[in-house]
């Protein structure tokens, strides 16, 4: 007898009833008291001010002359717990609408300081200082805030602030001003916030924190306290984001001109509850995806690039065991990407007391013209220190087209190098298979800075598992998995961490047939200044899946299993600002006749990226994967493929960027080019023009070629 999915399915109408009966019982759960203050060690004190700091960089605000600094900075890395190599001092106060912070980073080598003029978010290893809270003060939940010594932004979370950095004789200065209403936190009176300072040297490799941070313990676990804050209110938070756009192609000979209006809003009904809704989502901030040969009968994950998707994810991220062994992620009851065509979309984020939670409704259109409900709910509850379980709920679809799916999942940190985490899943179909629709993971590890680690796995995907709203790597697959290994920390000479790794696998299919085993070692070194070094190996044997008849189903034969792999990455702050290479030989399968055969065979892959900054404005990237397979029963290569990429970004000013990027691959003489110019002047506030050329083959054989013109202004409003 077939389980059955409501013919009815989820309708449209859960959004409304989800928002409208879930919002009451959210804002009178949003109102549960905080959590006690840790009674942290380290402790600053922010007081209120009359007249607020100019945000311009510079220390000489009367405020600052009135409080004592914080200092005594401590190395995370390279000498865990040693003094910092410079000074660095802290201020905070804060008005009724803003938190303040100023910084003087000192250095004695100010010439040295490694600062990048690149668009918000866009460097990486800059001499910088970091504003980590915690503003819930529950161990889990944080956002940064980080300003390099240009004073380019990156923060955590896309958000409104303002910040500025200027160069001194003894090193650099910083001012940040965050708004209140671009923080979530809980109602009480008086607040007790987790807080913490990261600075980052970069020509020393060297990252400080003011709160001393153990590397055998959680960050969140190790944070000061921020305490004065009395009667903070974010006030009344709503932002309205419209947007208006053009997009004119011509692809194959065909015109497809397009003019759009949207609209996202953002209400914060309390400070720790958030809706938002949008209408007509933004198309143009959407890069042309990566070129990705396909040498398996697998799905490839691809990353999200839209804006109302990626803003708030963590509440929507899957729970418990990860590293399923075949891809990120290897099971996941939620992929937004799903959500491919979304004419209307909201969502409600928030956290209240102990819980945490999630509720998203898209009306998404589909092959038809119409569209379609795609829903998803997701609670935690914290439990224990850090520790935390929670529950995933998501459907798609209405009538003989409804897909159901239902987790809950565990996450235990114990003892801060120890963690146990799990999940467990159903997904139901209407008119489809009974039974054998479940996914279980569970995995234990130790994972010490140094000494000894070991780790345990087990990942199980039975033969009817099915998600329209989510991502699913392989089927009938059960793979079990162990390792130990040990790591050495050095504070002299020119290895700075050093650990050898084996471990063991063994994979069958969900009715117990063994189908694969391998053992593999590996290596990882870390190399002064900036070098690290990795090599792994293994050897076994393995059977393969191929598409039949009925879909995937195991082909039945053992073929061995044996491949090395080598990497490389090497960074420096300067013209040559990074080295990456990847190099592997595999004796393996290789799949033949669209995935419908598999033969004994072997398989080369070299890859490889460049990253120049001739100048702080200027930064070029170029990079290539070449992979090639061979039969043995062949003898020639049966497939050999390079794809490529290469970019150029200048960022003329703060605000002023233009920038380029080329993706190609040689197999079928595909290629992208995206180019454009634009003007940022804000947490997404941009006018910009984007140019897209390229050639596809389609599926049957078809070549076509086009290009497309999208102009788009945004603008951001917060009353």
């Amino acid at each position: 007898m077939r389980r059955k999915v409501g013919t009815g399915g989820i309708p449209l109408g859960l959004l409304a009833a989800g928002l409208f009966i879930g919002i009451p019982l959210a804002v009178e759960a949003a109102q549960a008291p905080p959590p006690n203050g840790n009674g942290r060690a380290r402790t600053i004190e922010t007081k209120p001010v009359g007249s607020p700091p100019r945000i311009d960089g510079r220390l000489d605000d009367e405020c600052w002359q009135a409080i004592e600094p914080a200092s005594g900075f401590v190395q995370y890395d390279p000498a865990n717990g040693s003094p910092a190599s410079e000074e660095t001092l802290v201020w905070t106060v804060y008005d009724r609408d803003h938190l303040y912070f100023a910084f003087h980073v000192r250095d004695s080598q100010p010439d040295r300081i490694w600062a990048e003029l690149t668009p918000r978010n866009g460097y990486w290893q800059n001499d910088s200082i970091t504003i980590i809270l915690d503003t819930y003060n529950d161990r889990r939940t944080s956002i940064e805030f980080t300003v390099n010594a240009l004073g380019v932004q990156s923060n955590s979370v896309e958000t409104i602030w303002r910040s500025q950095a200027v160069r001194l004789p003894d090193g650099w200065s910083a001012e940040v001003a965050l708004p209140f209403k671009s923080l979530r936190f809980s109602n009480a009176g008086d607040q007790v916030w987790g807080v913490n300072f990261s600075r980052y040297i970069k020509r020393l490799n060297e990252r400080d924190y003011w709160a001393p941070v153990d590397r055998d313990r959680p960050l969140l676990l190790q944070m000061g306290d921020l305490r004065g804050l009395a009667d903070v209110r974010p006030g009344r938070n709503v932002e309205f984001f419209p947007y208006a756009g053009a997009r004119a192609s011509r692809w194959a000979g065909e015109a497809d001109d397009k003019a759009a209006l949207g609209l996202d809003v953002k209400y914060g009904i309390r400070s720790n509850l958030i809706l938002d809704l949008t209408a007509s989502p933004d198309f143009s901030e959407v890069e042309s995806d990566p070129f990705i040969y396909q040498l398996a009968p697998y799905e490839n994950y691809l990353m999200e690039h839209r804006p109302f998707f990626t803003e708030g994810s963590q509440y929507f991220q899957s729970g418990g065991s990860s590293g399923f062994g075949f891809g990120p992620p290897g099971f996941s009851l939620f992929y937004s990407r799903r959500i491919a065509d979304p004419k209307f979309a909201a969502k409600l984020t928030g956290k209240a007391g102990a819980y945490s939670f999630g509720l998203l409704g898209a009306a998404n259109g589909d092959a038809s013209g119409g569209a379609e409900p795609f829903t998803a709910f997701r609670v935690k509850r914290d439990v224990l220190g850090s520790s935390q379980v929670g529950l995933f709920v998501t459907g798609a679809g209405e009538g003989d087209r409804a897909n159901r799916n239902v987790s809950a999942d565990y996450q235990f940190r114990l003892g801060g190098i120890y963690s146990i985490s799990g999940s467990h899943a159903l997904t139901f179909n209407a008119g489809g298979p009974a039974g054998d629709n479940a996914v279980h993971s569970f995995s234990a590890s130790r994972y010490p800075d140094a000494g000894l680690s070991a780790s345990f796995s087990f990942n199980r995907v039975e033969k009817n598992v099915a998600t329209r709203t989510g991502f699913v790597g392989r089927t009938d697959v059960q793979t079990t998995t162990g390792g130990a290994g040990y790591g050495w920390r050095l504070l002299e000479g020119a290895v700075k961490h050093v650990s050898i790794n084996a471990t063991g696998s063994v994979v069958h299919d969900t009715d117990g047939g063994l189908r694969g085993q391998s053992l593999g070692a590996s290596c990882w070194l870390s190399l002064r200044p900036d070098v690290s070094v990795s090599l792994m190996t293994s050897a076994g044997r393995s059977q393969y899946q191929v598409l039949g008849v009925r879909g995937l189903q195991w082909a039945g034969r053992f073929m061995p299993a044996r491949d090395v792999w080598a990497g490389l990455f090497w960074s420096r702050p300067g013209w040559l600002k990074s080295i990456h290479a990847n190099a592997s030989w595999a004796r393996t399968g290789v799949y033949t006749g669209g995935f419908a055969g598999v033969e004994p065979g072997r398989s080369t892959s070299v890859e490889g990226s460049l990253t120049f900054r001739p100048r702080s404005d200027i930064e070029i990237e170029t990079g290539a994967d070449y992979i090639r397979q061979v039969a043995d029963r062949a003898g020639a290569a049966g497939f050999s493929g390079l794809t490529y990429e290469a970019s150029l970004h200048y960022q003329v000013t703060r605000a002023l960027f233009l920038s380029g990027r080329l993706r190609g691959e040689s197999r079928e003489d595909q290629y992208h080019v995206d180019l454009v110019a634009g003007y940022y002047f804000g947490a997404g506030n941009v006018a910009q023009v984007a140019y897209k050329r390229g050639s596809r083959l389609e599926l049957g054989g078809l070549r076509e070629q086009g290009y497309s013109i999208t102009a788009k202004v945004s603008y951001l409003l917060r009353l």
